[in-house]
């Protein structure tokens, strides 16, 4: 079979052989993140970084769906590849081809449609409206490739092949740094941005799609399979929904976020911005866990050994000692010199430290987050791990409210807010952990 069985074998040097390349694969989001910030807050500024602050829900929305459809297919994939059942591969394959085309042409005119509408519950501010809303219309043409991309990569991660997925990845971050600073300086400016990344997700699809029609027998597009298959689209369903809404709930917390930092004007949504960038650094790396997670405990699941599941998190939690160190290295030591990446202005980065002050707790713990996240998910219980999220972020939601209520300042309610439902989901998802409910059977 193609791939590679991480079931055979050293575990650990299994799964760091399978970390590293999607480590380093969302290492190169992460440098175009940076990369793009930095240009965006040197060369059109303040407003620059607030119309990405602003766009992040919105696109952070598309994200969760395109995630969720991609993880339902990746567990599938896991775990029949685990089974060594190709024929089953082959059927999902087919089916998610189709039914991942309909729902991004769906999900991008949906929110193309209601654009207004988003930026208007965020209070978005006046001044930098119009433009959030060029850089997002130009944004979401470009996001209906993403979804076949980031599809394709997750299948081949999904068999262990996680180098490909790197590759594709490189090449189409590096055109994106190429053509980023490109497109602002010829006078396109933030819209140049956009373009840049939505030209970077259409050759992303491309390269991918004629790598598998040529190299691939288990992922190509083989119309033989190409349809509509109810058995699989409700497994699909059964667990994209749970994932798709889980991220949406995620999103739509971001959205009661970033109109918070907007309360504090374009002072506070810019450091609150900032401080997003290092969130966003974060969050890639522990999700290079989380996904490496989800790949090893669903191969492992297919080929029935629940048992090792308990091996393969303590490895994984071993291994997220390094990212745990350098952000504590960053939030104590260097937070001022980290956040004069992406601006000059002292009243902003003055906020993004306040900010950062209270915040700094709960992005320490973030790795062991994601890699219990990443076991419920790989068992296929993606409806509980929707539920703890639901009331997570309720108690974020909540505790946000009565922050607010006694005039406590904007971002460090906000911090205060998240720290807390950090630490409830981490309890959660550890009672669950412990009580060895993950271990009843979810794909048959």
């Amino acid at each position: 079979m193609e791939g590679k069985d991480l079931t055979k074998g050293n575990l650990l040097k299994n799964m760091v052989f399978i970390l590293i390349p999607i480590l380093l694969t969302n290492l190169l989001n992460s440098i175009y993140s940076i990369v793009d910030g930095i240009w965006i807050g040197n060369l059109v500024g303040e407003h620059g970084v607030s119309v990405i602050t602003n766009s992040f829900p919105v696109t952070l929305i598309l994200s969760s769906i395109s995630i969720g459809i991609a993880t339902s297919v990746s567990v599938l994939v896991a775990q029949y590849y685990g089974a060594k059942n190709e024929e089953k591969i082959k059927q999902v394959v087919g089916v998610s081809y189709l039914f991942n085309t309909i729902i991004a042409i769906t999900s991008i005119l949906l929110i193309g449609l209601t654009l207004n509408f988003w930026l208007n519950i965020m209070n978005t501010p006046e001044e930098i409206f119009n433009m959030t809303k060029q850089y997002l219309t130009i944004y979401l043409i470009g996001f209906v490739f993403n979804f076949i991309f980031t599809m394709i990569m997750e299948e081949f991660r999904a068999i262990g092949n996680t180098k490909i997925a790197l590759i594709f990845v490189a090449i189409s971050s590096v055109l994106n740094i190429i053509l980023d600073p490109i497109l602002i300086k010829i006078g396109l400016g933030i819209n140049g941005a956009a373009l840049a990344t939505a030209i970077s997700m259409f050759t992303g699809m491309i390269i991918s799609i004629i790598y598998v029609m040529i190299n691939s027998k288990l992922l190509k597009i083989d119309l033989k399979y190409f349809k509509w298959d109810s058995i699989y689209i409700i497994q699909l369903l059964k667990l994209g929904i749970p994932v798709v809404l889980q991220e949406l709930l995620i999103a739509f917390v971001f959205f009661i976020e970033v109109k918070t930092s907007n309360e504090a004007g374009i002072i506070g949504s810019a450091g609150y911005g900032v401080v997003n960038k290092l969130e966003d650094i974060l969050h890639i790396i522990c999700g290079a866990f989380k996904t490496m997670v989800i790949i090893t405990v669903g191969q492992f699941i297919g080929n029935h050994k629940i048992d090792e599941v308990k091996q393969i998190v303590k490895q994984s939690l071993k291994l997220s000692i390094i990212p745990i160190f350098l952000t504590t290295i960053i939030l104590f030591v260097f937070p001022k010199q980290f956040c004069r990446i992406f601006v000059t202005s002292d009243e902003v980065i003055s906020m993004a430290l306040v900010y950062l002050s209270v915040l700094r707790f709960a992005l320490i713990i973030t790795p062991i987050r994601h890699i219990l996240r990443g076991v419920i998910i790989g068992t296929g219980h993606t409806t509980f791990s929707l539920l703890q999220i639901l009331f997570s972020m309720s108690v974020e939601i909540i505790c946000l409210y009565f922050l607010k209520k006694y005039n406590i300042e904007s971002l460090m309610a906000l911090g205060i807010a998240i720290t807390i439902c950090v630490a409830t989901e981490l309890l959660i998802n550890s009672i669950y952990y412990f009580s060895n409910k993950w271990k009843k059977v979810v794909i048959k």
